[in-house]
C-alpha cells in the first residue's frame, strides 16, 4: 500500500513537472506526500522558497504534506529522509533526455535507484505523463526480483482500476554475438512463456484486465519500450537485482538503458535482501 511518497526537488522546471504525476498518485492512493529540498554545498541552495512553491502545490491538491530542508549528499539525505520517514515510494525526475545519461551515470538518480528499499519511479519532464494509467506493463523473467516487481504492479493497475500486461522478452539470435540452437531457443521460450503466466496468475482477480505476451528482440529495453507503445502503457514496473547486482544493470544494462530512453514513467523494484 502507497501511504507515503517522498518527492526530493531542486526547484527546476523538469521537478515540477513530474510533481503533479507524483499528486496525482497520491490522489489515487489518498496517501501523504513528503518534499525534500537538500543543499549539497555546490552551488547556490534552493532554500525555502522551493519548499514552499512545492507545499502549495500539493495543498491544491488538497494533500497531507510534510516538508523537510537539509545539508549534506543528496542521495544520502533522500535515503536517509525515506527510511525515518516511512516512505513507501521516492518519485524523482530525469531531468529529460539530453542530460539524463550524465544523471544516471554517477549521480544523485543512479544511486538513489541502487540503493533504496522502497520502489523509485523517474519520469521524464519532457514527455507526456499520463495518470490515470492505460495500462501498466511488468517485465518478467520469473525471478524473485521479477516478483518483487510484479506484487507493485499489481497493487498500481488494482487501485486505478487499469489493466495490466505481462511481458517476457526473449533475445533473439546476434543480441549476444552468438546464434542459438533450437534446443536452446525453445528452452527459453518455455522459461518466459511459464513467467507470464505465473505473472498473469498473481494478478487475476485483483485487476481487471490481465494479457501476457512473449516477445523476441534483439534488445531488451527496445522492445520493451515498443511494446509499451503497442499496448498503450503509461507505467512500466522492473525488477532490479539488489544492491550488488544493480551497479551492472545500471551502468550500460538493461534497467538503465530502458529509464535512459522510455517515453513513460518506469518504476524500479529492488529485490528484497536475502533473496
Amino acid at each position: 500500500m502507497v501511504e507515503r511518497i517522498l518527492f526530493p526537488t531542486d526547484g527546476s522546471a523538469g521537478a515540477m513537472s513530474t510533481l503533479e504525476h507524483a499528486l496525482d498518485l497520491a490522489a489515487d492512493h489518498d496517501a501523504g506526500v513528503h518534499i525534500l529540498t537538500v543543499d549539497g554545498g555546490g552551488g547556490e541552495p534552493p532554500g525555502r522558497e522551493v519548499l514552499e512553491l512545492a507545499t502549495d502545490r500539493v495543498r491544491d491538491r488538497g494533500l497531507e504534506v510534510e516538508t523537510t530542508l537539509r545539508e549534506g549528499r543528496p542521495y544520502r539525505e533522500i535515503l536517509d529522509l525515506a527510511e525515518e520517514a516511512g516512505i513507501d515510494l521516492i518519485v524523482m525526475p530525469t531531468h529529460g533526455r539530453t542530460g539524463l545519461e550524465r544523471l544516471l551515470l554517477g549521480s544523485v538518480t543512479a544511486r538513489v535507484m541502487r540503493l533504496a528499499d522502497v520502489p523509485v519511479l523517474t519520469a521524464c519532464p519532457d514527455a507526456e505523463l499520463r495518470y490515470p494509467y492505460r495500462r501498466v506493463l511488468v517485465p518478467t523473467d520469473g525471478s524473485q526480483c521479477a516478483a518483487a516487481a510484479l506484487d507493485v504492479g499489481v497493487e498500481l493497475a488494482e487501485t486505478a482500476n487499469v489493466p495490466l500486461s505481462a511481458l517476457s522478452v526473449v533475445e533473439t539470435p546476434g543480441s549476444d554475438g552468438n546464434v542459438h540452437p533450437s534446443g536452446e531457443r525453445e528452452r527459453r521460450e518455455n522459461l518466459a512463456e511459464r513467467a507470464v503466466e505465473s505473472a498473469a496468475s498473481t494478478a487475476r482477480g485483483r485487476v481487471s484486465e490481465v494479457s501476457t505476451a512473449v516477445v523476441g528482440g534483439r534488445s531488451i529495453p527496445a522492445t520493451i519500450r515498443e511494446h509499451a507503445a503497442e499496448e498503450r502503457a503509461d507505467l512500466i514496473v522492473l525488477g532490479t537485482h539488489g544492491r550488488a547486482g544493480l551497479d551492472r544493470y545500471l551502468f550500460g544494462g538493461v534497467t538503465e538503458k530502458l529509464v535512459r530512453t522510455s517515453d513513460v514513467p518506469v518504476l524500479t523494484v529492488r529485490e528484497p535482501e536475502g533473496e
